[in-house]
């Protein structure tokens, strides 16, 4: 007979601070920590994983008792631009059978620690390069539609303090989704547990963790050369600007002589 554990993942815009959000959990469980996550036992095999990417991850958690923490974790974080992503995956546990990884599940002879954390890390990682790929693609289009003004009008539409704002607002943002993006490299329970490195590498083919990866830097490195091309426009019609003015000035100090001349 196999057995059926339900994996529900939710991924934040924020980062987690893992001390300050452990007081936001039911009290009196069981709670290991790492680096990078916090795994929290809310009984017997009901797990939560909390990932300072900013990722949780529920393993055979009923649906009422994980809402409820969801809320909690909604609530607290304030800056949230819209409810967090989700994503749903299974572990089948079969006894005898050997590690199978299909589209919708990962089927499994037995569970122990150290497969559920792979499992979990890696699922997090999935529905986290959702959410930056939403973030970034929101920044791509923004950065587009100012190229398209520039290509139009042939310069930003509104005033350049707003286009300076802007481009420091895009370029803070890509900072942060490559600061988190490199959180989503291999976990140190893989280095030294050959099992646990297979597992992980069949999860992250079946998910397609690095091509999304790559496509996400692919998307940042576009951002990176249209803003440092928007950047030297503005410059250099500043630089237009200064000189047109500064011919102007010459010409206008000329008349005044010949003015005088006369």
């Amino acid at each position: 007979m196999s057995r059926i554990y339900p994996v529900e993942a939710y991924s934040y815009a924020s980062r987690f601070n893992l001390r300050e959000v452990e007081a936001w959990l039911p009290p009196d469980r069981g709670m290991r920590s790492t680096k990078t996550q916090l795994i929290v036992s809310l009984d017997g095999d009901r797990l939560a994983y909390l990932f300072d990417f900013g990722a949780i991850v529920f393993v055979n958690v009923p649906d009422a008792e994980r809402e409820g923490i969801v809320d909690t974790f909604n609530s607290k974080l304030q800056q949230e631009p819209h409810p967090p992503l989700r994503e749903s995956f299974l572990i089948e546990v079969r006894p005898g059978s050997a590690v199978e990884v299909r589209f919708d599940r990962v089927v499994v002879p037995d569970v122990d620690s150290t497969t559920l954390d792979v499992i979990a890390t890696v699922v997090a990682q999935s529905v986290a390069i959702d959410y930056y790929d939403e973030d970034v693609q929101a920044i791509l289009d923004r950065v587009g539609a100012v190229a398209g003004e520039v290509g139009r009008q042939g310069r930003p539409l509104g005033r350049t303090r707003d286009f300076v704002r802007f481009v420091g607002t895009a370029m803070a943002s890509q900072v942060e989704i490559i600061t988190a993006i490199s959180l989503l490299d291999k976990p140190e329970l893989t280095w030294e547990n050959e099992a646990a490195d297979r597992l992980h590498d069949k999860l992250r083919n079946n998910l397609e963790i690095q091509e999304r990866h790559k496509a996400l830097e692919i998307k940042l490195s576009t951002i990176r050369e249209t803003l440092g091309t928007l950047i030297e426009f503005s410059q250099t019609r500043r630089m237009l600007f200064l000189e047109g003015s500064i011919v102007v000035l010459i010409v206008f100090e000329i008349l005044l002589s010949l003015m005088k001349l006369n």
